[in-house]
């Protein structure tokens, strides 16, 4: 095993540099794993350009971990995990001690001021044991950390989708709660979008609508790749009468807005949802919602549902999902990069580069050229 470990680390917004840092002991409940894959986000787009309040530097980004378990300490984190395991980190280390942590909402722990709440990729490296982030050859496992377990047939790219699904079983599956023959409209068409497109289907929906720009033409391909019914491009269209049509003028049961920084969505979903539908809602606005359509809500007797982060268990379902094969979400995946060339592959999952069209970007601990996995995207 090696004695270093190579990092990229975060000095402050748009700064990073390589850093080597000594691999020392794992602690009595901790691990050890070698960085195999780490899926990219939005959340690690804005922590790198600085939109991120509280932030810590010098750090390690990256929370969406895939790797190989090199070393365990004495009482491991799971049973069943040896050392050679691929596993996946979750994001959270819960106190295990909050009043949502004994409900066993870990992801919305605010810690008992003993044991604070801690999120890989964002605790600073002088904070001991400093590998806190996915962009670096390892990262440890500490005490109270959670594991998900892989096949060993299971790739580590593919793995990483584990993330993106989870949030789709959280957000969909466990919160709107969907039955067969129920209508379900996904607005916005990133990998998060696409991810609940996939849990729709697998939650036997009758008709799944997704949404997207005009330029998110291959976006909502792969969505319908994934199970979409119905395919909308909102600059063309209108989201609210064309659910309408497809559905009788009866409404949709599910509504879950993915996008990012739009209002008008909002206003769309009540809109389109039938009474006593529910809303739940998932992309970040950063702003206030001026007019807000609150009436509708009432007299439709809409659920509004809020949903930040995942659960233990929607985590585990997830990986069980992929493990066992019956979710495949490799479609949308469409760029693996090294390290070394993680601003432009931020670049390529925001949009910004025109030349591309990414959708689900890993990345893995290596410095190489960038790499397409699907030459058709």
């Amino acid at each position: 095993m090696v004695e270093r470990a190579i990092a990229l680390v975060q000095t402050g917004p748009e700064a990073v540099e390589f850093e080597e840092f000594p691999l020392v002991p794992v602690s009595n409940g901790g691990a050890l794993i070698r960085v195999e894959a780490n899926g990219l986000c939005h959340t690690d787009v804005d922590h790198y350009r600085g939109i991120d309040p509280g932030a810590v530097f010098p750090r390690i980004l990256g929370h969406e971990i895939v790797g190989v378990v090199e070393d365990l300490g004495v009482g491991a984190v799971r049973e069943d995990v040896r050392v050679g395991d691929r596993v996946a980190l979750n994001p959270f280390v819960p106190c295990m001690q909050c009043r949502a942590c004994l409900r066993g909402d870990g992801h919305m722990c605010l810690g008992d001021g003993v044991a604070p709440r801690t999120f890989y990729g964002k605790a600073s490296t002088r904070q001991s044991p400093s590998l806190w982030g996915g962009y670096a050859t390892h990262v440890y496992a500490v005490p109270g950390s959670l594991l998900y377990r892989f096949p060993p047939e299971v790739e580590a790219r593919v793995a990483t989708l584990w993330n993106p699904l989870a949030g789709a079983i959280q957000w969909l599956t466990m919160n709107a709660r969907p039955m067969p023959g129920d209508v379900v409209v996904v607005l916005g068409s990133g990998q998060r979008g696409l991810a609940c497109v996939a849990a729709a289907r697998l939650a036997k929906a009758e008709l799944i609508v997704a949404t997207g720009l005009s330029r998110d033409a291959h976006k909502l391909d792969v969505a319908r790749q994934l199970g979409a019914d119905l395919i909308v491009d909102v600059e063309r269209d209108d989201i609210v009468e064309v659910v309408r049509e497809a559905t009788g003028g009866a409404g949709a049961d599910i509504v879950v807005d993915t996008t990012p920084g739009a209002i008008g969505p909002l206003a769309d979903a009540i809109a389109a949802l039938r009474p006593g539908g529910t809303l739940v809602t998932v992309g970040l606005k950063n702003r206030s919602a001026d007019a807000f359509p609150i009436d509708q809500i009432t007299r439709k007797n809409v659920t509004m549902r809020g949903s930040a982060g995942q659960s233990h268990e929607a985590y585990r379902r997830a990986a069980d999902l992929i493990s066992r094969g019956e979710v495949d979400l490799t479609p949308m995946q469409t760029h693996v990069f090294g390290f070394d060339r993680l601003a432009h592959a931020m670049k390529v999952l925001v949009g910004n580069d025109p030349a591309e069209r990414g959708i689900n970007v890993v990345i893995t601990p290596s410095f190489s050229d960038d790499s397409r996995i699907r030459q058709d995207v």
